[in-house]
């Protein structure tokens, strides 16, 4: 059974909050474990519904049941301090990983980045942005990028105000996409990881507009976000964002994007509410 859902902002994360949410996944994995009949837990790994039940052999609404608590289960294990944010929880699930990225069709974009969600935050790490007002009444949503997309710190060490490094770019593989730094891309249907796929086609179809307000470090992310520039996460993937406000139909879908000037509007908006030289 793989238990799982995502978030990371550098500077919101209460230890309370973070122990409870890690108690909160371990309890509802443990009922989860106890109320899955083990063909139709199979069949969710991909091992396809045929291989060991009959269509049918349980009704729908119960599956419906078990769907919705599982998507339950992972958020909580995928959020901010939830045992899906480190590499131990990946190497003890029965679950496939991507081994890379490679194959993956970018739909004409430069970079290709693994996806996971947190929610808003007064205070993000790029200048103390509230990041719900940033972007409210446009069409951008907030990320936040990984430490090695920002990991140039003009305080020394992470996590304030990060830039990306000169090395950054084609060459490395990871994306320049530090504090203030916009992209447009779309998501890709397709997981890191076995499981099945949900979301509706409207998520695949249009391009999103984002802009980096905070930073996703690599302590206490380790499986998603990378440290320094050129190495990879769990999943084979240079580049990592947290979305605060994903889209509708959301899941940890890969994104394809390529940098792009802000719009002026999120430029006056960062010049006016960040901290950080902008």
């Amino acid at each position: 059974f793989f238990c799982l859902r995502p978030g990371s902002s550098a500077v919101s994360r209460s230890p309370a909050v973070m122990s409870s949410l890690a108690r909160a996944a371990a309890c509802a994995c443990a009922v989860a474990l106890v109320l899955r009949p083990p063909a139709l837990a199979q069949a969710r790994l991909g091992d396809g519904i045929n291989s060991t039940a009959a269509a049918g052999t349980f009704p729908k609404s119960f599956e419906d049941h078990l769907a919705k608590m599982e998507a339950t289960i992972r958020l909580a294990a995928l959020s901010p301090g939830g045992a899906a944010r480190g590499v131990g929880y990946f190497k003890n699930a029965s679950v496939q990983m991507a081994a890379s990225v490679s194959g993956i069709d970018m739909k004409g974009h430069e970079y290709l980045a693994t996806t996971t969600q947190y929610s808003d935050t007064c205070c993000s790490s790029c200048g103390s942005v509230d990041t719900a007002q940033l972007v409210q009444g446009t069409d951008y949503h907030v990320v936040a990028s990984a430490q090695a997309m920002q990991n140039h710190f003009g305080m020394g060490e992470c996590c304030w105000c990060g830039k990306s490094e000169s090395s950054c770019g084609h060459e490395s593989g990871t994306a320049p996409m530090g504090c203030t730094s916009c992209a447009k891309g779309r998501f890709i249907k397709k997981l890191p990881y076995g499981a099945p796929l949900q979301g509706g086609d409207e998520l695949f179809s249009k391009e999103f507009n984002i802009v980096v307000a905070d930073i996703c470090p690599h302590k206490g992310n380790e499986a998603w976000c990378p440290e320094k520039v050129g190495q990879v996460n769990s999943f084979g993937s240079k580049n990592h964002f947290d979305w605060a406000q994903p889209p509708a139909g959301f899941d940890n879908f890969y994104f394809a994007f390529t940098p792009m000037p802000c719009a002026a509007e999120i430029v006056q908006r960062l010049g006016r509410r960040s901290q950080c030289n902008v």
